[in-house]
């Protein structure tokens, strides 16, 4: 039986950056994934996300303005752009809230921790980027750091990098069975073809969270959503265009956002997404169906007809996503140790839920923070943000 300062479970770009803040700290580490690495399956599923500082919460701009840090450090080890910065154009009812928040709650958190931005209203929005026919009463803001992740990029960089430090071993088709954290400092893992040990572990499994949970009967409240994004083609050469987000109602029809063209991935094309579920929330993840919702697609394309220029309306290269999200709406994120009456709490550290993609660098710093030693708080830049944002309200397993 092999042993490992640190296990992760889950090989995603969450996994891939704690494997590479381990491999900083000189930690010999072993990342297991049920798929092959840079799958598709999970939340990871597609070439780009957005990042943005504005929030709603002023935790969550306070790490976003950090994670900055993070991603020109990883910068340094690929010669493709990870951040393409585009800038983040926020739009829409004024008074909407939604799971990213709300237009006046991000521009107050803005005010406060002095990040710079444009407010915009509705004739503006339509006379500098191609948006129209928008009602009257909507305003918004431009935020010029905001821009598009290129997610393979990204994790091909952190896989790359972990496997460079001699220190990671990288395991695919490995599918947990069994987690054995009664021993103190002593974790087995079990797997169908092998046995582990560690000393520490780290669970970032994504939505398939409350599957790995199940072998240590705890639970996380979170509700799975799957997605679907199209990409849709360009008439007009000069389209310009930031990421961007439109708040409207009514919220469960009605909230979409899109991404400038890059050339990494459809060039010629913009994608468009809807930010609500396919078919509401689902159970677990074998529930996901890979084809995109018809419905989704179709509100998606009768957007792009009715308010933006210089696009067909036909979606093209169609997918979808399957995201965990926080069931309580004031948690972004969802990140803490096990419950103090388990065995190793303090040692086992967990992850997941949350539009996560902006601070993949970040969190895997965290994690090992929260692994090295106990952590109530993190330090970046002259923030202090309390782990007390990302805690879990943890429910037994529906097997326990």
């Amino acid at each position: 039986m092999k042993h490992y300062d640190l296990i992760i479970v889950g090989g995603g770009p969450i996994g891939l950056a704690t494997a590479y803040q381990a491999s900083l700290r000189g930690l010999k580490t072993l990342v297991l994934e049920q798929y092959s690495y840079l799958n598709n399956q999970g939340s990871s599923a597609g070439a780009s996300r957005q990042f943005r500082l504005q929030y709603a919460q002023t935790s969550m701009a306070e790490l976003a303005l950090a994670a900055q840090d993070y991603w020109a450090s990883l910068q340094r080890f690929s010669q493709k752009s990870l951040i393409t910065r585009s800038g983040s154009l926020w739009f829409g009812d004024p008074e909407l809230n939604s799971q990213e928040g709300g237009i006046q709650a991000a521009e107050n958190v803005m005010n406060a921790l002095n990040i710079p931005y444009a407010p915009l209203n509705a004739a503006q929005i339509e006379a500098q980027y191609s948006f129209k026919n928008l009602p009257a009463d909507y305003r918004g803001f431009f935020q010029p750091d905001g821009g598009i992740i290129n997610l393979k990029a990204t994790e091909n960089t952190l896989y790359n990098q972990a496997l460079a430090s001699g220190l990671v071993d990288l395991m695919e088709w490995q599918v947990v069975r069994a987690i054995d954290a009664s021993t103190p400092d002593n974790i087995h893992i079990t797997t169908p073809n092998a046995e582990f040990c560690c000393s520490q572990l780290a669970i970032t499994t994504g939505p398939y969270i409350n599957q790995t949970l199940e072998l240590l009967n705890l639970r996380m409240p979170i509700k799975l959503w799957q997605m679907s994004s199209a990409y849709f083609k360009k008439t007009a050469e000069q389209l310009y265009l930031p990421t961007w987000f439109v708040f409207q109602k009514p919220q469960q029809s009605a909230l979409f956002y899109g991404f400038p063209e890059v050339d990494w991935s459809h060039p010629g094309y913009l994608r468009v997404a809807t930010d609500f579920p396919d078919h509401g929330s689902i159970e677990k993840p074998s529930q996901r169906n890979i084809a995109p919702s018809a419905k989704s697609l179709a509100l998606d394309s009768n957007w792009v007809l009715k308010h933006m220029k210089g696009l067909q309306a036909t979606p093209r290269f169609t997918s979808t996503c399957l995201i965990a999200l926080a069931q309580d709406s004031t948690k972004e994120l969802l990140l803490d140790y096990l419950p103090e009456d388990h065995p190793n709490h303090h040692n086992i550290v967990v992850y997941s839920a949350g539009w996560a993609g902006k601070f993949i660098p970040i969190l895997g710093d965290m994690i090992c923070q929260m692994l090295n030693k106990p952590t109530n708080d993190f330090h970046y830049r002259n923030y202090c943000i309390a782990r007390s944002n990302f805690s879990i309200n943890w429910q037994p397993s529906c097997q326990a």
